[in-house]
Order: C-alpha cells, then sequence, then structure tokens
C-alpha cells in the first residue's frame, strides 16, 4: 500500500489520515483515459490506482 500512496503522491493526490483521497481533476481524467488505450483493462488500471475497477467510469 505505501508503493500506491507514494505513486499518488506523486500525482498530486492528496491522502489524508483517515485514508480519505482528494483526486485533482487532472489524475481522474488520466485514469479514465489509461483504460481507453489498446490493450489495458480497467482492472489493471484500477489497481495501479488503488481504486476498485467499478470506479473508473467515463
Amino acid at each position: 500500500m505505501c508503493a500506491t500512496n507514494a505513486f499518488l503522491g506523486s500525482l498530486g493526490v492528496v491522502i489524508y489520515a483517515s485514508g480519505h483521497r482528494r483526486w485533482p481533476d487532472v489524475v481522474k481524467t488520466q485514469a479514465v483515459a489509461e483504460t481507453l488505450r489498446p490493450g489495458a483493462t480497467v482492472n489493471a488500471v484500477a489497481v495501479r490506482f488503488g481504486v476498485q475497477p467499478n470506479w473508473l467510469s467515463a
């Protein structure tokens, strides 16, 4: 989980002590855009961003 938090922090996602995350619009857009790339799966992108697959939608 620390690697995911470090990755998200590098993108500008604010992670509070409670676990709540504040996602900049540009990061949300990037996550959804990555699911639209040829060969990408929603599940793989969700794992990379540390979220549930059903949280990603266009």
